[in-house]
């Protein structure tokens, strides 16, 4: 019949009307009949189209199936070294131990690559996120027609979650810069435990660094590729976290507590003081002049949370920035 050919098209329309006329029928008589009783609605078809997570609607005839996340087998040496660099990946730094715990679980590796391998083309599907755990992977976007490195990842970067976040085609391209070992984990596995958590501080990150006055006149956009080169460090009370007169290889912003920075110099010997607090920044001057640390800075609340860059991703990402920092030099003073 005409009612169920309509079934496919008009669902929504049809399980109001369904609910409207049994909720009803015994109050109101007078109201005409159906021709026959609607049949329950059909099994939701597997979809082609990806969709975000949000999109998805569970209830009594869709009903959210139980995750069951893969398991590959490791050495308790890589299990260790898993750990070590996914809880210093903003990434995953918001998972849970136990969730965390999961997800290494089910990465799968290691994953052997010789220089030149080319794992991800630009405007593929992605279905993957890659760990690496050795060497160094260039990411390279076509620009004007011409192939261009724009990042270099790293032992501890991650890379391929772009296009699981956001269910759009990938970003860039990435190829092997040496050998290089990675660990893979799928988009399911992500999706169920690690989303939710790398949205909302990304979502987190984005409000700390609108705050910061160098960062004003950049787009979304140029703020998320400074978030993916981010990475999170976390102190406690009294740790040293720059030395004065050491080499600075990192430039730092304060996610949340404080740090105290401290400067002696001949003409203030007795030492001066400086706080810095969420949505300040340090480190920067021994990354723009190539100079020594100017001053100690340590930890002063109970846990202290940074976002940190080293001194290549400092230079890479920053370019807008470096003539605010420069005119800004003078806060010290």
């Amino acid at each position: 019949s005409f009612l169920r050919a309509c079934i496919g098209t008009e669902l929504p329309f049809l399980l109001l009307s369904a609910a409207n006329m049994a909720s009803s029928e015994s109050e109101e008589d007078d109201q005409e009949e159906p021709d026959m009783p609607l049949p329950p609605p059909p099994a939701v078809a597997s979809r082609k189209q990806r969709m975000s997570v949000s999109a998805e609607a569970f209830g009594d005839w869709n009903q959210r199936v139980v995750f069951e996340p893969p398991v590959y087998p490791k050495t308790p040496d890589q299990v260790m070294e898993l750990m070590e660099v996914t809880s210093r990946s903003f990434l995953f730094n918001s998972l849970e131990n136990k969730d965390l715990q999961v997800v290494i679980s089910a990465m799968k590796g290691p994953l052997f690559l010789e220089p030149g391998v080319r794992l991800i083309q630009e405007g593929d599907d992605g279905d993957h996120l890659y760990v690496i755990t050795d060497g160094a992977m260039d990411c390279i976007k076509v620009i004007d027609g011409i192939e261009m490195v724009v990042k270099t990842c790293v032992k501890g970067d991650a890379f391929g979650e772009l296009a699981l976040l956001y269910n759009g085609p990938r970003a860039a391209s990435v190829q092997s810069r040496e050998a290089s070992t990675l660990w893979e984990l799928d988009r399911a596995t992500f999706n169920n435990i690690v989303m939710e958590g790398v949205q909302r501080k990304r979502s987190q990150c984005l409000a700390v660094l609108e705050r910061v006055p160098m960062f004003s006149n950049m787009t979304r956009g140029e703020l998320e590729s400074i978030i993916d080169a981010l990475k999170i460090e976390k102190h406690p009370y009294g740790s040293v976290i720059i030395q004065q007169g050491d080499v600075g290889e990192h430039f730092y912003i304060v996610y949340d507590g404080q740090v105290v920075a401290s400067k002696v110099s001949d003409e203030c010997p007795e030492g001066q003081s400086y706080v810095h607090e969420a949505g300040d920044y340090f480190g920067e001057l021994a990354l723009l002049h190539d100079a020594p640390r100017a001053a100690t800075v340590v930890a002063s609340s109970e846990e202290t949370c940074l976002l940190s860059m080293d001194r290549a991703t400092f230079n890479r990402v920053m370019g807008q920035a470096h003539s605010y920092l420069e005119d800004h030099t003078d806060r010290y003073a």
